[in-house]
């Protein structure tokens, strides 16, 4: 795997660590569009086909799941890995319920704004679990949308051979959740942003996902809200030090297990440090249990830069807005770096730690978003009501300067909507 050099390669650098995303996405994209169109054409039997091309299924099943299934399922976990979930629940719970927007009211010279902040009705929770089970961002995307107040929260899964991992309907279980569809990929997101057959239109899609579904979101935005655009993970590990070549094997190792589109970097100050860090990796990735993903991951996606300077590194990680960061090394560099999804500092603090018990939610903008949006979190859930009145002063206080501007953009009816406005008031 190539070693950069940051100070002189930053240009070819930057286009291999940026340039490549929106390569992968046009390949993506006429996939997607094949199947968001055979769905519109064929509606719910699409739905059927691509289950039992996609997800092997032997069978039709109801996409929904009965009550019963979610229960009988959600019992199969022991008492202990139950307790474990219900503690990840009460961290992300803890963390989350301070978020939300405040109610605030503005008075001024006859005027009065009040604003408040209202949750969508309908959200779906995306579960990811073509490749492994993800009760972890069941939960992560359940508990702000439950924090928030939304009253129909759905959850959606890929079911392999017709099947949904008992742990995550023991998520959904432990949290209440009763509408559970085996439904995955981009198939979902299109079907609950426009209602396809017994799938029901949603207001608000949140969760990560794979390129396919990524993409689909992207392009199903506007018939719905979405969180983010939270694709294939992503984590860069800026060092400013040489730090234990092992622990940093291990956290790409825990990156790049979950997709073999995933992309993981390391910079470092140290070409001693970038190179003992390969041969760790050389040294345990076979004993990976998703080795194959890994390998190729590693072998398509990652990046090791040598730097000099920290100002250096700063300005291609903020370029770059990778899902993570870990900082490893002087702290105080965090004070320029404001991009990521999420920071983790220091040499105890893992990614995936923040995957499961921080509290901190995983579910991160990918593929540079980062530079525009934040994380999940309850305030994605709600959006902002604004009521507004003015009084008679206010009318004439304003009213002739806003008929002038409604002449300046010639926009007559304006004018007289006002003027009918403030002969009303005349009147009373």
């Amino acid at each position: 795997m190539k070693v950069w050099d940051l100070e002189n390669e930053l240009d070819k650098f930057l286009s291999f660590a940026i340039g490549s995303r929106e390569k992968k996405r046009k390949n993506i994209r006429s996939v997607v569009d094949e199947v968001r169109d055979r769905l519109l054409v064929k509606g719910e039997k699409a739905l059927i086909e691509f289950s039992k091309k996609w997800d092997g299924w032997p069978k039709t099943f109801k996409l929904k799941l009965t009550q019963e299934e979610i229960t009988s399922e959600a019992t199969k976990i022991s008492k202990k890995d139950q307790a474990i979930l219900s503690g990840m629940i009460r961290n992300v719970r803890s963390f989350h319920k301070q978020q939300g927007g405040r109610k605030r009211i503005y008075r001024s010279n006859g005027l009065i704004v009040r604003e408040e902040f209202v949750p969508v009705q309908k959200a779906l929770v995306y579960v990811p679990g073509g490749t492994a089970p993800y009760p972890s961002s069941l939960i992560m995307g359940v508990v702000p949308a439950q924090l928030a107040g939304v009253s129909e929260v759905m959850v959606a899964t890929p079911a392999k051979n017709g099947t949904i991992n008992p742990y995550i309907l023991a998520a959904a279980d432990l949290l209440g959740i009763k509408n559970v569809y085996r439904i995955g990929g981009a198939q979902a997101i299109y079907a609950f942003s426009y209602g396809i057959g017994c799938i029901p239109k949603v207001d608000m899609i949140v969760g990560p996902g794979n390129a396919y579904v990524e993409e689909a979101k992207r392009d199903g935005y506007g018939r719905g809200g979405i969180d983010m655009l939270a694709g294939p993970t992503e984590l860069i590990i800026l060092c400013t030090e040489p730090f234990s070549p092992n622990s940093v094997a291990w956290d790409l190792f825990s990156q790049t297990e979950h997709d073999e589109m995933a992309t993981v970097g390391l910079f470092s100050r140290s070409k001693e440090h970038l190179y003992d860090t390969l041969r760790a990796i050389e040294k345990h990735i076979a004993s990976n249990t998703r080795r194959e993903i890994i390998e190729k991951a590693l072998r398509q996606n990652s990046y090791f830069v040598f730097y000099r300077e920290a100002a250096n590194a700063v300005k291609a990680i903020n370029l770059i807005a990778p899902e993570h960061l870990e900082l490893i090394g002087d702290e105080k560099v965090e004070k320029e770096i404001f991009y990521p999804g999420i920071i983790y500092l220091g040499p105890l603090t893992p990614v995936a730690m923040g995957d499961y018990y921080i509290g901190t939610n995983h579910i991160l903008p990918t593929g540079g978003a980062g530079r525009f949006t934040a994380g999940l979190s309850v305030d994605r859930f709600t959006k902002r009501k604004a009521v507004v009145k003015i009084d008679k002063g206010f009318l004439n206080r304003y009213g002739d300067k806003a008929i002038r501007l409604s002449e300046i953009e010639g926009l007559f009816a304006h004018g007289e909507s006002i003027k009918a406005r403030k002969e009303l008031a005349d009147e009373a």
